[in-house]
């Protein structure tokens, strides 16, 4: 079938979403679909028929940069139906994707389907928004919140289907890496920006060489929060802020690391959907530490396969990371349950079950 795929981040720029849009790419094309990619941020480079609009002016992560994406996108994939027609629309984001996936749904009389990566905004669950979600044929849910708060708002139960990203586990059969860095080490991965709560993990760190002073915290991501994050950590030794890696950097650093931690917050407009830094961190048989918001829960239980802890709380996950680095054989536990449980997020059995959500659609 043919795919229009209509997704505004994309690779190299850093981000769950946007790996999540090239490998599910890929492995369609890997099916014998032809799919044709759609962005705003990143290489044209990476994938065949890929298309990108020219909104370089417009300041990134910006409302009025994300709506005229959309309209760019909406009247770029209508010419090229008209030359080869699509079979589905697939686009990736919330309420305003699912507005021109709707419109696009009705001018060109084929099926668009949604993939809502991350939890969603309060102000968009209202009873009045769900006509916009119902416009949709499909709209699959990374984690069962998305998923709730769409019933909530009156969409149809039919419409939804749970299925998360997923992560390529033969990238991780290799042998444990050796880090330049003194032990323990603790890794965590994504966008510098207030959403992940990396100030509250470096706030947690500096209480942590106190106790271990062995210890050194990587952070692999870049972001708008760099310099302030920079002036948080400058006094603190053993912090490496890494910037953007490529992937296979990127497992290595799991593969060497100790224990993983992300510390999201729940802000206006975020939530976490299900992460893939996470699911990355299991295949590479960490122990995940993680704050309890978004879809994180869907992926990490509580004290099974990693440790929930609360928001914005430094002094409890610094408290928890301690615990955990001087109990042994709980983080042996844990690093064993993750390399069970990851192994139904492969990204081929995750590549199958959307196109069979398709297939069900058309």
């Amino acid at each position: 079938m043919r795919i229009a795929r209509i997704i505004e981040y994309f690779p190299p720029h850093i981000g769950g979403m946007e790996r999540h849009g090239l490998i599910l790419s890929q492995e369609q094309a890997k099916l014998g679909h032809d799919v044709e990619i759609f962005i705003g941020v990143g290489d044209t480079n990476i994938f065949p028929n890929t298309f990108k609009a020219s909104l370089g002016f417009l300041p990134l992560y910006s409302r009025i940069r994300r709506f005229w994406f959309n309209f760019w996108a909406y009247f770029a994939v209508k010419r090229r139906h008209r030359k080869s027609p699509y079979n589905i629309i697939h686009l990736h984001g919330d309420i305003v994707e699912a507005y021109f996936g709707g419109l696009l749904s009705r001018k060109l009389k084929i099926k668009t389907i949604l993939t809502i990566h991350g939890g969603l905004n309060p102000k968009i669950l209202k009873k009045s928004n769900a006509k916009i979600f119902n416009g949709l044929c499909k709209i699959i849910c990374v984690s069962r919140e998305i998923e709730s708060g769409l019933l909530s708002i009156g969409v149809d139960q039919k419409k939804l289907i749970i299925i998360s990203s997923g992560i390529y586990l033969n990238e991780f059969n290799q042998p444990k890496s050796s880090l330049p860095y003194s032990k323990p080490v603790i890794i965590s991965i994504g966008a510098l920006t207030k959403q992940k709560g990396f100030e509250y993990l470096i706030s947690a760190f500096k209480i942590i060489k106190n106790r271990i002073p062995g210890a050194s915290l990587l952070i692999i991501g870049n972001g708008p929060e760099k310099k302030n994050l920079w002036q948080k950590a400058w006094d603190i030794s053993g912090i490496h802020l890494l910037g953007n890696l490529p992937h296979e950097k990127v497992v290595e650093y799991l593969l060497g690391g100790d224990i993983f931690v992300l510390a999201s917050v729940t802000m206006s407009g975020y939530h976490e959907g299900t992460p893939t830094s996470i699911m990355e961190a299991m295949a590479a048989g960490l122990p995940v530490i993680a704050t309890k918001t978004g879809g994180v829960p869907y992926l990490v239980k509580d004290n099974i396969n990693g440790i929930l802890v609360g928001e914005k709380d430094a002094d409890v996950i610094a408290e928890t990371i301690i615990n955990l680095f001087n109990n042994k054989e709980l983080m042996a536990k844990i690093g064993a349950q993750n390399l069970e449980d990851i192994k139904q997020k492969d990204w081929p059995i995750i590549a199958k079950k959307i196109t069979d959500a398709y297939n069900l659609t058309i």
